[in-house]
């Protein structure tokens, strides 16, 4: 632990880690169930294909309503990945460990979680309409592609967090450089 924290500095961070460290296993829990209740319920798939995407006709059976839960499992699971980086990051936190290497890592992966997660959830939603839609006749199949600001800001997003991790393992490097003066 750098001396150069103070003792009520490091103790807000720990309180801060604490507490983004359970949202993150409450989103977790969210984001990991939803899919598989979301998926389970076609009355629900209905109406949120209808609203979101546009869909009126397409397939309820259980056929490709479990290749939209594939689908929708490519988003999900960048997602956890990049919770599971927060989650990691902020364990280092919680443990003192600031300006070290292995924070700037787990920065660096949630940057990469962030900016794979503004083109999977595109993908994603493509892929689902298009599995929906799959069963229909000809000329009724239907293949949606929409890029929306959220996309865009995750993906700014996590440049914005790649950076930072340069940052940090630069000032890591540092730290480890003038540690070795003394």
């Amino acid at each position: 632990m750098p001396n150069s924290f103070s003792a009520d500095g490091l103790k807000r961070i720990r309180r801060l880690a604490w507490a983004v460290r359970s949202l993150c296993l409450l989103g977790v829990v969210v984001i990991g169930t939803l899919p598989f209740i979301f998926w389970a319920q076609p009355d629900w798939v209905a109406d949120v294909a209808s609203r979101l995407w546009a869909v009126n006709k397409l397939q309820l059976d259980l056929g490709p309503r479990l290749w939209g839960l594939a689908a929708s499992l490519l988003p999900t699971s960048v997602s956890l990945f990049a919770l599971w980086q927060m989650w990691s990051l902020f364990g280092c936190f919680a443990q003192g460990e600031l300006l070290t290497r292995r924070p700037a890592q787990h920065l660096r992966r949630l940057g990469l979680g962030m900016c794979a997660l503004a083109a999977a959830q595109p993908l994603g939603q493509t892929l689902v309409v298009l599995a929906l839609t799959w069963g229909n006749p000809k000329g009724e199949r239907q293949l949606v592609f929409g890029l929306s600001g959220d996309h865009y800001l995750a993906l700014l997003f996590g440049l914005l967090l790649l950076a930072l991790a340069q940052v940090l393992h630069e000032a890591a490097r540092v730290a480890d450089e003038n540690a070795e003066f003394v």
